[in-house]
């Protein structure tokens, strides 16, 4: 049988074969190919038959004499036999493209030929590029995240561990990354965190063997992720509390490949929370006390307006303080640990000054030893850092100065504050953000703002009455039901209204016609003052508005903030 011959029977089969196939000669002739290799090529069968396969892979053949043949079969081709590696092939035309070539080597009465077998992979080098641009896109966002985060694979093997997370951990990127010892960073013996028992597919009660009396819930928004509070004695001295989140990644058939975790230092308002209630309960106690001693021996007295509203003032504002000042006294704490690195690069620049005279070798030794200082101590992002704290905690304490000026000022009726035109949205908005950790572990808020024109108000009043009732509509949820906050707002006929609904118990009909009564309250003893809404009242009356309320038992309350757009002029 001949050559030729050997290639006719080998081409009925091949021309079954989805991969393209092209055998040569000894000299590189193409003596055939299938119909695989016409379309990946774009070249009829005929135009490459008889010509060197130069034309189609000029990586592998770039010349057809038996010498250069002879010598790439013994080094090129001879690696190659048998095996795949990855070649670029030329198009008819033009384009390059990636191709998977295996080759073979076989002998047909004493004529030698080879067997080329290639397969297209510029999909699957362009899938490959872009899950590695994806990978990189991915690292850079959490890197990038003032967010404490890692990222765990399904192996538990640590993939990425940003830089909130290496401060806030005190734990190097470098230590952990690439490994299963992440847990080192939170406990003393291995234990799993909550990313782990994700990525074990543990169900909420395998979560609360280790996580028990810690606040656990399922994460209102990611399906799958929980949520829980822990307090970590290694973390820094003292010990922290952290509020973690632990999300799983899936891939596109849903299969988990991994979980993301992120943290949030909540140390200082478990503090704050456990002062406010040492406050509460020695207020409760104070009014209480003090409530029964005005009802035995001054009960006409405690009738009049003017010291019953002086009560509801003088209560309120412990409670609106608590706010404000719980972010002020988080925020002095990162000062003083941002002033004490600042103090040790100011001290060191102090007592080496004199080092710098003359820009000798010891100068410049100095000016390194002070810059490997500065990158130590953060010294860019402090600078950055500090003045925004500074900014957030001189806006805490005008709040708290502004809570007191309105008891001076309702104290002295003859001074006003100012009335401004306002976005009640912006209010909202404003105190949303500052409710937030009341709110999140009871309820979804949703938001349906409408149309709203610009009120003449006294602002700060008016969110006061905003955080009151959302307070309530929070505490309203029954326990361990998660529950929905919807805020709505809109306008006309000269009047502008907000909106506070909730899905929680409801107020039954005989306590509705009371909720505004100062010292009135369902609530608990250390729950409530029975100020909240009385104070509210107030306010909204003072705007010449007026307060409506609906609400059924086991479906939930709406509160609607009615409010003219202006303020009608004052009568001489």
């Amino acid at each position: 049988m001949t050559f030729a011959d050997s290639n006719a029977r080998l081409q009925a089969v091949v021309d079954t074969m989805v991969d393209s196939v092209v055998t040569i000669d000894a000299a590189g002739t193409i003596h055939a190919v299938n119909a695989a290799a016409e379309r990946l090529f774009g070249y009829a069968a005929g135009q490459m038959v008889g010509r060197n396969v130069n034309m189609l892979m000029p990586q592998v053949y770039a010349d057809a004499h038996d010498g250069y043949l002879k010598r790439y079969r013994d080094t090129g081709v001879a690696r190659i036999i048998g095996k795949g590696r990855e070649v670029v092939a030329k198009r008819a035309d033009g384009v390059q493209i990636p191709v998977d070539l295996a080759v073979s080597e076989f002998e047909v009465d004493g004529q030698r030929g080879f067997v080329g077998i290639l397969r297209d992979i510029t999909e699957r080098k362009r899938a490959a590029a872009e899950q590695a641009r994806l990978h990189a896109l991915l690292a850079q966002i959490i890197d990038g995240d003032p967010v404490p985060t890692f990222v765990i694979d399904a192996r538990h093997v640590v993939t990425h561990w940003n830089r909130a997370c290496q401060k806030i951990t005190g734990c190097a990127a470098a230590a952990v990354v690439g490994t299963p010892e992440h847990w080192r960073a939170f406990y003393d013996s291995k234990r799993p965190t909550l990313a782990d028992l994700i990525v074990d597919g543990a169900h909420a009660d395998d979560l609360l063997r280790f996580y028990k009396d810690k606040r656990l819930t399922r994460s209102p928004l990611i399906p799958g992720a929980f949520e829980a509070e822990d307090f970590f004695s290694r973390l820094s001295e003292g010990g922290s509390w952290l509020f973690f989140t632990a999300a799983p990644l899936t891939d596109g058939d849903g299969k988990v490949i991994g979980a993301i975790e992120t943290l949030q230092d909540v140390t200082e308002r478990r503090r704050a929370e456990e002062a406010l209630v040492r406050h509460q309960t020695e207020l409760e106690l104070t009014v209480e006390r003090r409530t029964g001693e005005l009802a035995d021996a001054h009960r006409q007295l405690m009738q009049s307006e003017k010291l019953a509203s002086i009560g509801q003032l003088a209560a309120g504002v412990a409670h609106e303080i608590n706010n404000p000042i719980g972010f002020v006294q988080s925020n002095i704490g990162s000062l003083e640990r941002y002033f004490g690195s600042l103090l040790r690069v100011l001290e060191h620049f102090e007592k080496n000054e004199e080092r710098v005279e003359g820009l000798g070798e010891s100068g410049q030794n100095w000016v390194a030893e002070v810059r490997a200082l500065c990158a130590e101590a953060d010294y860019e992002y402090l600078k950055e850092d500090i003045p925004a704290l500074l900014a957030e905690s001189k806006d805490g304490i005008d709040r708290v100065r502004r809570i007191v000026q309105d008891l001076k000022d309702f104290s002295r009726p003859d001074t006003h504050q100012d009335w401004e035109w306002a976005d009640l949205k912006a209010g909202l908005d404003s105190t949303l953000n500052i409710v937030h950790n009341e709110i999140k572990y009871r309820a979804d808020v949703v938001k349906e703002y409408g149309p709203l024109p610009l009120v003449e108000c006294q602002f700060s009043q008016l969110n006061q009455v905003f955080m009151n009732l959302l307070v309530n509509a929070a505490q309203a949820m029954p326990e361990g039901k998660y529950g929905r906050i919807t805020i709505r707002c809109g306008s006309g006929a000269e009047e502008a209204w907000v909106e506070i609904a909730d899905t929680g118990s409801g107020i039954s009909k005989e306590n509705l016609e009371r909720i505004f009564d100062p010292f009135f309250t369902t609530k608990p003893v250390g729950k409530g003052t029975g100020l909240g809404l009385s104070l509210s009242y107030g306010i909204v009356k003072k705007h010449g508005g007026r307060i409506e309320v609906k609400s059924v038992q086991g479906e939930g309350t709406t509160f609607r903030v009615v409010l003219p757009v202006r303020q009608a002029p004052a009568t001489p």
